[in-house]
């Protein structure tokens, strides 16, 4: 899905506080939720997003956090002790990259670890520098 796309499919299903580290990739569906003047802070951790997300959602907020999927390890604990456990599921959009070495690895499983843990409640959004 076009990183365009997806902040109208986001705001589709209802989400409206957003949160996350900056991502090259997802620039355009950052730069929507900046000039759409939605609640936004820029975390400077994706663990710390998470958080942020897991207290917009406890007070009856629907919560977006985005990240690359090179941050999506960071997201694991906070997501498997924190938010599943008290059924708060905040959506994660992945900007999802795999031919770069620094991205390489965890774009090669960022989707197997999300379904290992059982969390459904992503978008991943695919990179220019994917190939087949």
């Amino acid at each position: 899905m076009d990183p365009d796309q997806v902040y109208k499919e986001v705001k589709r299903r209802g989400y409206s506080f957003f949160t996350g580290v900056p991502d090259s990739l997802l620039k355009p569906f950052q730069n929507k939720i900046i000039e759409n003047k939605d609640p936004n802070i820029i975390a400077t951790h994706e663990s710390q997003a998470v958080a942020m997300a897991f207290g917009a959602e406890l007070a009856g907020i629907k919560a977006c956090v985005y990240v690359q999927n090179s941050g999506l390890g960071n997201l694991i604990n906070p997501i498997t002790s924190l938010c599943m456990p008290a059924g708060v599921e905040p959506l994660i959009v992945i900007g999802h990259r795999h031919t770069l070495p620094q991205h390489k690895i965890m774009g090669e499983t960022d989707q197997k670890i999300l379904d290992l843990i059982g969390y459904k409640n992503y978008i991943i959004v695919e990179g220019s520098n994917n190939v087949s």
